[in-house]
C-alpha cells in the first residue's frame, strides 16, 4: 500500500516572518548605532534590549527558511517513508523511525496530528477533518516498526 499526504503552507507566513526578522535586525543595528555614538544615557539597558531584538529577528528570518516552512510530501509505502521538502527528499527506512504518536482531540476539534521522529528530525503532520487517512497512516507505519524492547 501507498499513501501520501501533503502538508501545505502559505508563502505568505513565510514572507512576513523575513519582513518582520528584518525590521528588528535593523532596529538592532540602529540602536547599537546610537550607543556608539555615545548619545544613549543608558548603555547597557540599550545594549541588552539590542542584542534581544536583534537575536529574535535572526531566528524570525531563520525560522522562515526551515524545512518545515514549505509544502511537504509525505509519500508511506511498505518500503519506507520518503519525505519530499524544498531542499530534496529525505527517505527513511522503518527502521530509522524511533515512533510514531497519533494526537487524538475532542470530538468537537476538526484535525487529528501524527508526530513522528525518523532520524533526527521530528516532524508533526497535520490531518484537518481527515480521520481515516491519519489512523490508516499511523497503523501502517506502527506495524512496520521494530518493536524496542
Amino acid at each position: 500500500m501507498r499513501y501520501s499526504y501533503t502538508v501545505p503552507k502559505r508563502k505568505y507566513n513565510r514572507i512576513s516572518y523575513r519582513i518582520m526578522g528584518i525590521i528588528f535586525t535593523v532596529i538592532c543595528a540602529l540602536q547599537f548605532a546610537v550607543i556608539f555614538k555615545g548619545i544613549s544615557k543608558h548603555i547597557m539597558l540599550t545594549g541588552i534590549f539590542a542584542f534581544l531584538l536583534g537575536s529574535y529577528g535572526i531566528y524570525l528570518i531563520m525560522s522562515s527558511l526551515r524545512r518545515q516552512a514549505f509544502d511537504i510530501t509525505y509519500t508511506f509505502s511498505d518500503e519506507g517513508i520518503r519525505v519530499a521538502h524544498h531542499y530534496g527528499e529525505t527517505h527513511y527506512s522503518y527502521d530509522e523511525v524511533d515512533f510514531i504518536t497519533m494526537i487524538i482531540p475532542d470530538d468537537s476539534m476538526m484535525f487529528y496530528m501524527l508526530n513522528l521522529k525518523a532520524g533526527k528530525h521530528i516532524y508533526a503532520i497535520p490531518f484537518t477533518m481527515k480521520q481515516e487517512l491519519c489512523e490508516t497512516i499511523y497503523e501502517l507505519v506502527n506495524s512496520h516498526i521494530p518493536k524496542k524492547d
